[in-house]
């Protein structure tokens, strides 16, 4: 397994940064690489929503489907998906600070067997360059 953790300091609420983690008119806004996001079913946005994505990483096409698995707002939230057979999980922990928040991102990939073996310390290093960009980003955004 796989673990990657960064933060960064938006001068926003909570409030006004839990939006921009799933929100399909909104994560375009923010994520490196991102060609495509639309969510799957109808309803209120919350745990078992779902979405496909499809982006770039280090050069290579990702189609991918995601599900909220928690969905607390403005403090928390989570998301899974499978990307070639690796597990992926994406927490998300948003914390007052200040007038504005604290937001931590965490990427656990696992894999089962000898593929996740063999390509988790390959894809590892290019999970932190995208989440440290995504998060520079976002950051970039709402700090304007």
């Amino acid at each position: 397994m796989a673990k990657t953790e960064r933060s960064t300091d938006i001068a926003k609420p909570p409030e006004d940064v839990f939006p921009y983690l799933f929100e399909a008119d909104k994560v375009p806004q923010w994520t490196t690489g991102l060609s495509s996001y639309e969510r799957l079913d109808g309803g209120a946005l919350g745990k078992g929503s779902k979405f496909r994505e499809n982006l770039e990483v280090s050069g290579q096409k990702i189609d991918a489907e995601l599900e909220i698995t928690a969905f607390e707002p403005p403090h928390r939230a989570e998301s899974r998906t499978e990307i070639r057979g690796i597990d992926v999980t994406s927490t998300y922990e948003l914390t007052p600070s200040g007038s504005g928040t604290r937001l931590t991102q965490t990427i656990e990939a696992s894999g089962g067997g000898l593929k996740g073996r063999v390509l988790i310390p390959v894809i590892q290093p290019h999970l932190e360059k995208k989440l440290d960009a995504d998060l520079a980003a976002l950051a970039s955004l709402l700090n304007d």
